[in-house]
């Protein structure tokens, strides 16, 4: 039943035109047909103005029930149907139109993808401590080295396969009341927010989902607001991912276009 109801929100603009068409013809059939009756003069013309009425009345019948259903629908029952069920299904990719990288020649450098970036250690001389002393002369001065080692730092990837935001896409203009789809699917994942940051935030990056502690998602969903009263123009959306201590593992940030909501 469900794809009954995906189809018809899917479509609904579509039925609506063909069927106001096909009403408009059984409309004038019918107009048609009563004018056959009453110019009719004889049985035979009389029984084909009544079949042609009788006809035109059925599918006015069954287009007007058509209309009623697909407005019910769009109305009532998609409201309360889930927000990955109306996800537009996932195109199927044409190789023929995705281009070929170039072939890497024999011998050549591998592609290198630093992770982690650390700082070289930094030795520094100090002065004569306690205890040593110069023998004299031509005699060489003994030095103590403190060693100071730079932590780590961790370079926190952008939209990579285990952490994306897959709708609506980076630059795509959205209205209303939007539902973000993505994936989390990180190591020692924890929880995730979903900030924004533009005309509406003045610069400031707001939250508007989370932080929710759930499972791992794989292309799902990760949240909805409803954007209506915001003012319009370029928003940048960032995912945040932290970890069971709550900190933060990884980040990806796309664009949108906040349109005016139609009055």
């Amino acid at each position: 039943m469900e794809k009954i109801y995906v189809f018809l929100i899917r479509n609904d603009v579509w039925i609506y035109i063909l069927s106001g068409l096909g009403l408009i013809w059984y409309l004038s059939e019918l107009w048609r047909s009563r004018r056959m009756l009453r110019g009719a003069m004889f049985g035979l013309e009389k029984e084909r103005g009544q079949r042609l009425q009788r006809r035109s009345l059925f599918f006015i019948f069954v287009i007007t029930a058509v209309i009623a259903l697909v407005f019910y629908v769009n109305n009532s029952v998609a409201p309360t149907l889930p927000a990955d069920i109306l996800k537009p299904p996932t195109p199927t990719p044409n190789i023929f139109a995705t281009p070929l990288s170039s072939p890497t020649p024999i011998g050549g450098a591998s592609q290198r993808t630093p992770t982690i970036v650390i700082a070289p250690t930094v030795t520094l001389p100090s002065s004569l401590g306690p205890g040593l002393e110069s023998t004299g002369p031509g005699s060489e001065t003994q030095d103590t080295v403190e060693t100071i080692e730079i932590t780590p730092t961790v370079v926190i990837a952008g939209c990579s396969a285990p952490l994306n935001i897959t709708s609506p896409a980076s630059g795509v203009p959205v209205s209303g009341e939007v539902t973000f789809f993505g994936s989390v699917e990180m190591e020692d994942f924890g929880s995730y927010e979903l900030e924004a940051n533009g005309p509406q935030t003045g610069g400031a990056w707001l939250s508007i989902q989370g932080p929710i502690s759930v499972d791992p998602i794989s292309d799902g969903v990760l949240g909805t607001t409803n954007l209506s009263n915001w003012l319009p123009g370029v928003y940048a959306i960032r995912l945040n991912v932290f970890n069971n201590e709550n900190a933060l593992i990884g980040q990806c940030e796309i664009e949108i276009v906040l349109q005016s909501s139609p009055s």
